[in-house]
């Protein structure tokens, strides 16, 4: 069900190509127990990931793939973003906030979970299905603008909307759509393809983007709107 937002009318963006979809950090090392954060958190609490594992399987799999076919079918432009260092050891990453709590894992456990993007756990996992002209994007930051050339991406294949995608609906997900909406773009998002560590956490975001910066939608009804858009392209 999509979440949207009280008191507050809802942010009914046309939608309109050329549109980018950027999905936002579906990798091992974030969603997956036996990798990077994703272990950390679980091995630290034990229980604390399967809230994000079963809706990952359950729900922003398909949904993302949905996606996916639909830009792929439309030809529009597709990006997805991995959050790794790429010089790794993590001193090139931007935010203040991810440096900081690091520093405090190292203090404590000896080690880092900031992965070098070398490492297979910061690809992209294999359950998408990720097309040939696809662009992956390496990140060191929670926006995805700050540290890549994504920005200028949109601007030279004029892109009109973007929809986001991916992991975590209250860090990640709504940092890159927040900087898109202050950027000037329509912003979608895709809310069954996002998730949280919490269901409240996920709730709290799609509220607070839908308030005030996006369009909250469910990947159905996006994947729809792309199809009736582009010429030639059934759904």
């Amino acid at each position: 069900m999509t979440t949207r937002p009280t008191n507050f009318p809802s942010i009914d963006f046309p939608f309109a190509l050329p549109a980018a979809l950027v999905v936002i950090d579906l990798q091992p090392c974030g969603v997956d127990s036996r990798f990077g954060l994703a272990r950390a958190l679980e091995t630290g609490r034990p229980g604390f990931t399967r809230y994000l594992v079963e809706r990952m399987e359950q729900s922003v799999v398909p949904a993302v793939n949905r996606l996916l076919a639909a830009f792929h079918a439309a030809g529009q432009p597709v990006f997805l973003t991995a959050f790794a260092s790429p010089a790794g050891d993590g001193s090139d990453v931007r935010t203040a906030s991810i440096r900081y709590r690091d520093a405090q894992r190292r203090a404590a456990t000896g080690s880092s979970v900031i992965l070098p993007r070398s490492d297979p756990a910061t690809d992209i996992i294999s359950a998408l299905s990720v097309g040939p002209d696809d662009t992956v994007l390496t990140k060191s930051s929670m926006d995805t603008f700050a540290t890549t050339d994504l920005a200028q991406r949109l601007r030279r294949l004029g892109v009109r909307t973007v929809v986001v995608a991916g992991v975590y609906s209250d860090a990640c997900v709504e940092s890159t759509a927040r900087n898109a909406a202050e950027l000037g773009y329509p912003v979608f998002v895709a809310e069954d393809a996002c998730a949280a560590w919490d269901p409240g956490f996920h709730a709290a975001s799609m509220g607070s983007l839908g308030r005030y910066f996006a369009r909250i939608e469910d990947s159905t009804t996006i994947a729809e709107m792309v199809a009736r858009t582009a010429p030639g392209v059934t759904a």
